[in-house]
């Protein structure tokens, strides 16, 4: 997943310059940019403790800041490796690359963004305008509208850094489906904040009524955007759309102090963000999982190139690869628990793949449903007994098991004996439960 600063998607097209816009000629207007840093600040109910600068950059100089970013974040080949297994376990379509994907997106799109390594604001001159329809509009009030609400949305960033610290590098290795809900609830509070500025005044019921318009864009973005994998188009909405429903719930119930308890005590799974009563009302935490038994093969010329948690929301992508959504959806929404890890060795990929689920039933299901995956995907005839499943033919052979609540896949030549090391799996993994915290009581907030 990308890990990149936050960014806001608004496409937009060039208007004429005037002197109430954030940016006149290229350059950004330092009054402009005070008068809505004071509105975010009321808004938002934080104050600024430190500066942000604001620079202007052109949309190549942009692009390039966000290649350096991932150049940054990735070691070189890492995401390439990254995309070889994400296309062998089916996230991918052939031929995709999450590096081109990324740029290709966010190169297109982005208007502005908060670096939260040098802590300032970038904003896109090429990017950063209106459409011909809200002209009119704009002149008459003299506002910017889209430079202010991309301003603010960003600045709303800065105001979460300089006050709750921004978790946007890799320091929970592994932890993507943690980082996303994170960063759910990061994009969720500077849309309302964004929103709250731009019309002067944030109300609970608007608050609502944005999260519920935002369902809308999905399917906006898969048609403006038809090319980009799934896996990508998907992550990044739900940060924007999920987000901001999941922060409505908050500032419904206790404005911006409850989404402040937000940003101290964050979701621990996209599960929660995607099923908000499972933070509010009755907490759910995902169970933690180390998958065992697989060291000796590090040993063989194998590299572990991903160990990973995907979480509910890439379980439910998976599944809409080969399975209609609803029934993706349905199974997704079983999960508690999962833990993946990919190993190559030149040009052989092995994957171990152990998930855990609410219900007995949950795991069935599960297992049922990737049962039919794992033999379209590696286009096999598997042989079944009981709650196992057996393919020794086709692109690579496979095992999958079933124990009660949790599933385990193995698929590659990492042993002869598939048998063998499931059980050494089985027996060497291990499971944590996460410890919960008191749910916040946002009503006497």
């Amino acid at each position: 997943m990308s890990r990149s600063a936050a960014l806001l998607l608004l496409p937009a097209l060039m208007v004429s310059c005037s002197n109430y816009r954030v940016i006149h000629e290229g350059q950004v207007q330092p009054t402009v940019v005070d008068a809505v840093k004071r509105r975010v600040a009321r808004v938002r109910q934080l104050p600024f403790v430190a500066p942000v600068p604001v620079v202007a950059v052109s949309a190549s100089e942009a692009q390039g800041m966000l290649e350096t970013e991932l150049e940054r974040e990735y070691e070189a080949g890492e995401l390439g490796e990254l995309s070889r297994v994400y296309r062998a376990f089916g996230l991918l379509p052939p031929g995709a690359d999450l590096e081109e994907s990324f740029l290709d997106l966010y190169g297109q799109e982005v208007a502005g963004f908060y670096d939260p390594i040098q802590r300032r604001m970038v904003l896109v001159t090429d990017v950063l305008g209106t459409s011909p329809a809200t002209r009119v509009i704009e002149t008459l009030f003299r506002r910017d509208l889209v430079g202010e609400l991309v301003l603010a949305h960003e600045l709303t960033h800065a105001l979460q850094d300089q006050h709750f610290g921004l978790d946007v590098g890799r320091g929970d290795l592994g932890e993507d489906d943690a980082q996303l809900a994170r960063r759910a609830v990061y994009e969720g509070d500077a849309l309302l904040a964004g929103y709250g500025v731009t019309i002067g005044r944030l109300t609970r019921r608007r608050a609502v009524r944005l999260a519920a318009r935002l369902e809308q864009a999905p399917a906006q973005m898969a048609a403006a955007y038809p090319d980009i994998p799934d896996l990508i188009r998907e992550t990044t909405l739900f940060q924007y759309v999920a987000g901001s429903n999941f922060v409505s719930w908050a500032y419904k119930q206790a404005g911006w102090d409850g989404v402040d308890a937000l940003l101290a005590e964050p979701p621990r799974s996209t599960e929660q963000v995607l099923h908000p009563e499972k933070y509010f009302v009755t907490p759910e935490y995902p169970l933690s999982i180390h998958l065992g038994g697989l060291t000796p093969y590090l040993k063989d010329d194998w590299t572990r190139v991903e160990e990973t948690t995907l979480g509910e929301l890439v379980v439910r992508i998976l599944g809409e690869q080969f399975v209609p959504p609803e029934r993706a959806a349905q199974v997704a929404a079983g999960w508690n628990g999962d833990r993946l890890v990919a190993l190559t060795r030149d040009d052989d990929i092995a994957l171990a793949w152990l998930t855990a689920w609410d219900h007995e039933d949950d795991a069935r299901e599960f297992f049922d449903t990737y049962a039919s995956i794992l033999t379209a995907r590696l286009e096999s005839t598997p042989a079944q007994v009981d709650d196992t499943i057996v393919a020794g033919v086709g692109i690579r052979p496979y095992r999958l098991e079933r124990r009660g609540t949790k599933c385990l896949a193995i698929e590659g030549n990492l042993d002869p004996d598939l048998e063998a090391l499931a059980a050494r799996v089985w027996r060497r993994s291990r499971y944590e439960a996460s410890v919960p915290w008191i749910p916040l009581d946002l009503a006497a907030r």
